[in-house]
């Protein structure tokens, strides 16, 4: 812990035709592709896919972050599109994985091995290459609901290994309606080419392993976040079906989201003895384990309140003193080390009730299928209910029943990634308040403040800002969740939709490097 840089080991090199010589050598090179995925930074506070998940829920309207280190470009908003280390650490990291399946991809039909094992691997790395398209297509513009900008130069695709010539001179940039058809396409080959049969196993270490549920979820999230209604609504049916439904109970809702194990898990990253870099992530995640170093992933206040009492996900934020620095704040209690000793946590990537969530939202859309959603979204809400409780029947309509599922995906997915992406593609603004009050605080036995607010049998503060100055000063502390300059953009214009700070911008290097970049479609006059 002396430094705050990570030496990593380049994956951006193209292997020799040797590497995929036969069907157990390609499966290397795509085991190694998803370790890098989630291993691969410059800096503690980038380590992988999990830390772009982290950015883009700093960068949304319920995650208060706390001094410490890491992350505070992402909250203020100045990571993407001024372009800093998660930014250039995504592009570097989504690239690196493409080119690496289009390697797989290439070779494999042509490797020793049995054709049920090429199909899998192959159809393993078109979804592999579909998700991370999918990743940059929802990153580096707005979505393709918005007309303005549908069109417009988004990120260049390759489909083939890169040679030094193309490295040199570079794709030109294609619109994000094609990078999504791009990430629709390879997941749609990857689910005829995997079969219903394949199993990737029971170990937690299997679980980052793409099975046909995983591609059924995938297309199930692309085809919603491209607004192909019937497509997603049919996918999260088939993948809702392929899980059973199941949705945890409260004990495993509370057990601390670090089991890719879990039964309602679909998909998720583990971390090992032997390699545990992916889980350094939960430094920033687990604000109550003692031994977490940074503690910096709080809660919103106001969020809190958007939580119905007899909703026991609402019991895993409360005010307390964070691990890492003692900072008090709203903690979340949904993210903890599952091993704090030896650093050890596993990544959620997908679950079930996304699947919920997904049907819901296309079933608004489709005609006759509105009653469908409000069960939908009230089967899950009666999931999330404390024993001996109800769940009121919705009865919202057309936008107002969207509002409501866009609210529970909020409540649902706190903390899983995607808070960012859900604010571009539904062009909704961001929501922060400013939150600070004086509480009272217990006293030492000499009398001097010991700056631990006072709380009432259910957990609440006693609010002193009533209290004259003199008073707050001896007896009270000042508790904040956003503070001002956190409400509104860097350049302290009111939050709106679609903000350029909301995007991830294509780095620097990568414009001065392709020539070829915006040769078809000019750069997006919000960059000028």
């Amino acid at each position: 812990m002396a430094s705050c840089d990570l030496d990593t080991t380049p994956t951006n090199y193209l292997p020799s035709e040797d590497a995929f010589k036969t069907t157990a050598r390609c499966e290397s090179v795509l085991n190694g592709t998803w370790s890098s995925l989630f291993t691969n930074g410059s800096t503690y506070a980038s380590i992988g896919l999990g830390s772009i998940m982290m950015n883009d829920d700093f960068a949304g309207s319920d995650v208060v972050r706390t001094t410490s280190y890491g992350y505070s470009s992402s909250y203020s908003l100045t990571n993407g599109y001024g372009r800093g280390e998660i930014n250039d650490m995504a592009w570097d990291l989504f690239y690196d994985a493409i080119n690496n399946c289009n390697n797989i991809i290439a070779y494999i039909d042509q490797a020793e091995g049995s054709e049920e094992d090429k199909n899998i691997i192959k159809g393993q790395a078109l979804a592999t290459r579909g998700y991370v398209y999918m990743l940059l297509a929802t990153h580096y513009s707005f979505g393709v609901g918005n007309e303005k900008y549908a069109n417009n130069a988004c990120v260049p695709i390759y489909t083939e290994p890169t040679d030094l010539n193309m490295a040199l001179t570079g794709k030109p940039a294609s619109t994000v309606k094609d990078v999504f058809q791009r990430s629709l396409t390879d997941l749609g080959d990857a689910y005829s080419l995997i079969p219903d049969n394949y199993n990737r196993g029971i170990n937690a270490t299997d679980q980052y392993r793409i099975d046909k549920t995983v591609v059924k979820g995938l297309l199930a999230r692309t085809n919603l976040y491209a607004g192909e209604w019937q497509a997603a609504y049919n996918y999260a049916d088939e993948a809702m079906t392929a899980k059973g439904k199941y949705l945890m109970s409260e004990e495993e809702f509370k057990s601390g989201f670090n089991d890719a194990t879990n039964e309602e898990w679909m998909w998720g990253f583990s971390s090992t003895l032997e390699d545990n870099l992916a889980a350094y992530n939960f430094n920033f995640k687990d604000c109550t384990t003692e031994g977490s170093y940074y503690s910096c992933f709080n809660v919103d206040p106001f969020f809190k309140e958007k939580f119905e009492d007899n909703d026991y996900r609402k019991d895993l934020f409360r005010w307390g003193a964070n691990a890492g620095y003692g900072e008090w704040t709203m903690l979340n209690y949904k993210f903890k080390f599952a091993d704090i000793n030896n650093g050890l946590g596993d990544i959620i990537l997908m679950r079930v009730a996304e699947m919920f969530l997904i049907k819901a939202e296309a079933a608004t859309h489709l005609p006759g299928k509105e009653g469908e959603a409000q069960s939908l979204l009230k089967e899950l809400r009666q999931a999330r209910l404390k024993a001996g409780n109800t769940a009121a029947e919705v009865t919202a309509t057309g936008d107002e029943l969207r509002e409501e599922i866009w609210l529970e995906r909020r409540k649902e997915l706190w903390g899983e990634g995607f808070s960012l992406t859900d604010l571009i593609r539904n062009q909704k603004s961001l929501e922060r308040k400013n939150w600070s009050h004086y509480v009272e605080c217990i006293l030492n036995p000499d009398g001097s403040n010991s700056n631990i607010p006072i709380l009432d049998e259910n957990g609440e503060l006693t609010y002193a800002d009533d209290k004259p100055e003199s008073y707050k000063k001896e007896r009270c502390t000042l508790l904040q969740g956003h503070i001002a300059s956190r409400t509104v953009f860097p350049d302290g214009s009111e939050f709106e939709p679609n903000s350029k700070y909301y995007l991830f911008r294509i780095p620097e290097q990568e414009e001065l490097q392709n020539a070829n970049l915006y040769t078809e479609h000019p750069m997006l006059p919000l960059y000028n």
